[in-house]
């Protein structure tokens, strides 16, 4: 009778099972450490208070003092939320902005463009129809402050996928409802149409499509700016305003 010599480089069942347990494991606590990544809490959001109201009115976002004075100076301010120029500019004037608008010294008209998206609904867009949301809720403060968030680190902000982004204003206390609609994907198709629209206004004004610029009784501010100038544009716009 004789036995049957079983090859040693063979793998038997128990071996495949084993593989296969390893692998789960490893799937678990990979999406164990992904669910904890993402549910822990995000620092450095901005939180500051304002004195000041929004409205949302067809192409233009308003930002003024109910204690604005009719010869308070109103700036038009043309950016792209994929612009690191505006960035630099947002940045730069945040305190001033801020002081003018709760002084009812300065209104602020911002008019929005979406042309760095090079004619596709990419992330300039998706800002552009966020902060359009949050205006229409008429939350002045989270407006001022999701603008703040988007414009600190643009490179950032423009990796965010929609979850990423909703779970930031679920922490800055944004209205349930507006979570979901971030969390389920905005409808762009309103502010492919504002975007075009304003950078059709700054065309009639300037000649051309670019930014960040601020208007000014027809003038643009920022023309004569020097290098690294722009985060002074309130003043800027304050004194021309005044002239």
């Amino acid at each position: 009778m004789s036995q049957k010599i079983k090859n040693p480089n063979e793998k038997g069942s128990g071996f495949i099972v084993g593989i296969i347990a390893l692998i789960a494991i490893v799937a678990v606590v990979i999406g164990v450490v992904l669910y904890m990544g993402r549910n822990q809490p995000i620092e450095g959001l901005p939180d500051e208070d304002v004195s000041f109201t929004v409205q949302y009115d067809g192409d233009v976002v308003r930002l003024a003092s109910d204690d604005a004075a009719d010869d308070a100076v109103v700036a038009e301010v043309y950016e792209d939320y994929s612009c690191s120029y505006c960035a630099e500019m947002a940045q730069g004037g945040h305190d001033d902005e801020l002081q003018a608008l709760n002084d009812g010294e300065l209104v602020v008209e911002y008019r929005t463009l979406n042309f760095l998206d090079r004619g596709n609904e990419g992330h300039s867009t998706r800002s552009l129809a966020l902060m359009q949301r949050i205006a229409q809720t008429g939350d002045a403060r989270l407006y001022w402050n999701v603008h703040t968030l988007l414009m600190s680190d643009i490179q950032e902000a423009a990796s965010w996928d929609d979850e990423q982004l909703a779970e930031r204003l679920k922490m800055m206390d944004a209205p349930s409802d507006l979570v979901d609609d971030v969390r389920n994907g905005l409808d762009l198709a309103d502010a492919v149409k504002v975007g075009d629209a304003n950078g059709k206004r700054l065309e009639g004004i300037i000649g051309s499509v670019s930014s960040p610029h601020v208007i000014v009784d027809g003038k643009d501010i920022l023309e004569n700016a020097q290098a690294g100038g722009l985060g002074d544009w309130v003043n800027l716009a304050l004194e021309a305003g005044k002239a």
